[in-house]
């Protein structure tokens, strides 16, 4: 289900980013103090303002006013149905301008595919 914000004290990082269907992963994975791993899903993604790795952060869904501050003008980038997502962490703030926001928590390991993402593509073999 889709959520409009999210926030935890874990580190995260970019997990993996598919740029022709603007999917961007973050994940936590498994810790001795933290048994679970947990995944945060943004689909079509437009732009964005994101640090590679981050401890403690949250997002926000905000207007589009939010997105003044920041030189790269990213507001141009907002298209019909996009919302924009305002990051902050210790330390620094940025931005995603996109589609919905999931996220999902299991106990899955670090490189298992996330179950946010569906289910694996079959193999396409050579004709």
């Amino acid at each position: 289900m889709a959520i409009s914000s999210f926030k935890s004290d874990r580190k995260f990082s970019i997990f993996s980013y598919e740029a022709s269907h603007g999917l961007l992963l973050l994940r936590s994975g498994k810790t001795n103090e933290h048994h679970t791993r947990i995944d945060v899903l943004v689909r079509d993604v437009r732009a964005m303002e994101i640090r590679s790795w981050f401890e403690g952060f949250e997002i926000v869904e905000e207007d589009r006013e939010y997105l003044r501050e920041f030189r790269s003008n990213p507001i141009e980038m907002i298209e019909p149905g996009n919302k924009v997502y305002a990051l902050r962490g210790i330390g620094w703030r940025g931005f995603i301008v996109a589609g919905i926001l999931l996220a999902q928590e299991d106990d899955g390991e670090y490189m298992d595919r996330s179950p946010l993402l569906g289910p694996p593509l079959p193999d396409i073999k050579p004709v």
